[in-house]
């Protein structure tokens, strides 16, 4: 009885710390978002625009495209038979408001190859959908038509906290952890008019201003290192370029560089604990990294 308890407790903790195996949830459609500029349900959607999109953000999941053809069709029926694929770059949808489409990713003969069902699984589906221009998709009191930062009439372009949720539809725009709702801290529903620290970016869109927390707080959240401890390199998880000085023990600064991103060989420096002064623009954080 006992050796039977331990076996399962044995398969029963196994189980436990391989749940990252377990295949994720679906990702659904990819959203093709863009104003509608006079309210109609219809907009023209330039598609070799959004296949560029779908092939960063298919990067970003590890899929590098270069070797596929990408075509796009207008409906479920014509991805089946293989008919009237989308050939134009300006395309005008043909259902209102929202209408699904369906890409084939067909292989080249060059480049990196994937298994179709991890494709079909990720890019398959896709939506081109329009936005009235005074509405609030994400309900954070902003217009679409202001969420449009670059005035170009497309929406998923826009993604100031680059967390790959496009302003239009993210409740927090500068990932600062303060929802954008609650950045209007003169409290006149006007987001445009908020810059307390007067550097002519709207607090809700500025990731070192928040109401509620200091801008170190911001900045540690922001920026994570890894390993910790190491011998060799420190990694940097940031969406933010920054400036990094290394502090010893006694407060010396033996080591600077600027413009930092993403990481930095630290295996000539004795074993001990070492200061990272991170600095952001005006502002700073100090994280501690022990040297191996």
């Amino acid at each position: 009885m006992k050796k039977n308890l331990l076996i399962f407790l044995v398969l029963f903790s196994f189980n436990s710390f391989c749940q990252f195996n377990v295949t994720p949830p679906p990702p659904g459609c990819l959203i093709f978002g863009k104003i509608d500029s006079n309210n109609d349900g219809f907009e023209v959607f330039e598609i070799d625009y959004y296949l560029n999109y779908v092939r960063d953000y298919a990067l970003s999941l590890n899929f590098n495209l270069s070797g596929y053809n990408l075509i796009l069709f207008p409906s479920e029926i014509d991805y089946n038979n293989n008919s009237n694929p989308i050939t134009t770059n300006n395309y005008q949808n043909i259902i209102a408001y929202q209408q699904y489409c369906y890409l084939k990713l067909i292989y080249s003969g060059s480049g990196n190859f994937y298994d179709q069902s991890n494709l079909l699984y990720y890019f398959s589906c896709h939506k081109l959908v329009t936005h009235s221009s005074n509405g609030d998709y994400d309900n954070d009191n902003v217009t679409n038509s202001i969420e449009d930062l670059n005035s170009n009439l497309i929406l998923i372009d826009d993604d100031t906290d680059d967390d790959r949720i496009a302003n239009y539809r993210d409740i927090d725009d500068d990932g600062d952890l303060v929802n954008t709702i609650d950045e209007d801290y003169n409290g006149n529903g006007n987001f445009l008019d908020d810059d307390l620290n007067n550097n002519s970016i709207p607090d809700y869109l500025d990731i070192l201003v928040s109401g509620n927390l200091s801008v170190s707080e911001i900045l540690d959240s922001k920026i994570k290192i890894y390993p910790n401890p190491t011998s060799t390199f420190i990694e940097f998880e940031s969406n933010l370029n920054f400036n990094l000085k290394i502090i010893n023990t006694q407060g010396q600064i033996i080591n600077s560089s600027e413009n930092c991103k993403d990481k930095i060989d630290i295996s000539n420096l004795e074993s001990g604990i070492y200061f990272f002064k991170i600095e952001v623009e005006n502002n700073f954080v100090i994280k501690k990294v022990v040297k191996n």
